[in-house]
């Protein structure tokens, strides 16, 4: 017996509801029937696989779109904290409302201008957890680089990738291979090297500060890697501006509650370099948020979140080259790891090689 049409709207929204991954948008305000649809290796959603067809293997070009914008959102990210450091007689509750405020509007008109509604979209849980989480980690990441050494803090906030590796394989079924463990490794050891942190190298000139204080860091790592995954959940079926509206209207909200918490009184920046640059951070922190809210639609999060660790080596490069700081061995073996790590890991993601070994 043939069923209704309203029957079958039913069972399409029910699907919507089931379905946890990058679902295909097939028109505007139509859905596609996704109940045979299977979860790939990639984390991504293959259509209509039968009992006997294996399953399609995420397109290289896809795979290089993805990094690519990782890649990407390190470089401006790394730039964004440069001339954070740069201004650093701004509070940074002030540089973070500013800027994000200004860059919320900025998409604002991008969406306007291409018709998307930033009131009626699917799967409105996951976009504010998502928003919520990012927002979460930034003031913790600013209060732990400000409240303890920042080595330590660091060290502690770049444990995000491998909480992203277990989470993406308990949640989003994600398989890691030995260069996601290789990738896991380098960076880690990287960036201990670059950063450290006073509980691996002790110094006698090292501060005190309550053992507490971890804790603070150890959240906005995990936070970031709750929003990648909550990022992967929703997919393709939010537009990513409208994702990044929402995440840096929250962002602002968050840079108003810093601002509260530091006690800091607001500066009006006295030069013209100043404002110039809180400007041209707007349009840096738009770009920055856009490309990983797409990356993330072409990509594992284990993997995007692993490329992250390029944030750390450019944030070294800019420390040398553009504030003169002395390069130390050290650092130099830990951007090296980080590199060879990352370099491994982009080129078995684009060529599709996995060592025939996964977890």
């Amino acid at each position: 017996m043939a069923e209704s049409p309203a029957s079958l709207t039913m069972q399409e929204q029910a699907h919507e509801d089931i379905i946890i991954t990058n679902p295909n948008v097939v028109g505007e305000g139509k859905s596609k029937d996704l109940s045979t649809d299977v979860l790939t290796d990639s984390g991504d959603v293959s259509p209509g696989k039968q009992e006997d067809k294996p399953t399609a293997k995420v397109p290289i070009l896809n795979r290089i779109k993805g990094v690519s914008l990782f890649v990407f959102a390190s470089i401006l990210a790394s730039t964004y904290g440069g001339f954070v450091k740069y201004m650093d007689t701004l509070p940074s509750g002030e540089v973070v409302l500013v800027t994000c405020s200004y860059a919320a509007c900025l998409i604002g008109l991008f969406i306007s201008f291409q018709g998307h509604s930033v009131i009626s979209f699917p799967r409105k849980k996951w976009v504010f957890l998502r928003c919520a989480l990012a927002s979460t980690a930034l003031p913790c990441k600013v209060w732990s680089v400000q409240n303890m050494p920042l080595g330590n803090a660091t060290a502690l906030i770049f444990t995000s990738p491998i909480m992203t590796c277990v989470l993406a394989r308990v949640v989003l079924k994600e398989k890691i291979n030995l260069f996601h463990i290789f990738a896991i490794l380098a960076g880690l050891a990287g960036i201990i090297l670059i950063a450290r942190p006073t509980f691996i190298f002790p110094s006698e000139e090292a501060e005190d500060y309550p053992l507490w204080y971890n804790i603070v860091p150890l959240i906005a790592a995990l936070c970031l890697s709750m929003a990648y995954v909550c990022q992967r959940l929703i997919g393709t079926a939010v537009n990513c501006l409208v994702v990044t509206f929402y995440g840096l209207v929250c962002q602002s909200l968050a840079g108003i509650i810093l601002q509260a918490a530091t006690q800091s009184s607001y500066v009006n920046p006295s030069c013209y370099t100043f404002r110039g640059m809180l400007l041209l951070l707007c349009f840096l922190q738009a770009i920055a948020f856009c490309a990983i809210n797409k990356g993330l639609s072409y990509e594992k999060a284990a993997t995007v979140s692993l490329i992250r660790n390029l944030d750390t080596v450019l944030a070294f490069v800019l420390q040398v080259v553009i504030f003169k700081e002395a390069a130390e061995i050290l650092s130099l073996i830990g951007a090296a790891l980080i590199m060879i790590g990352t370099i491994s890991l982009t080129l078995s993601k684009m060529f599709g090689v996995d060592c025939g070994v996964k977890f």
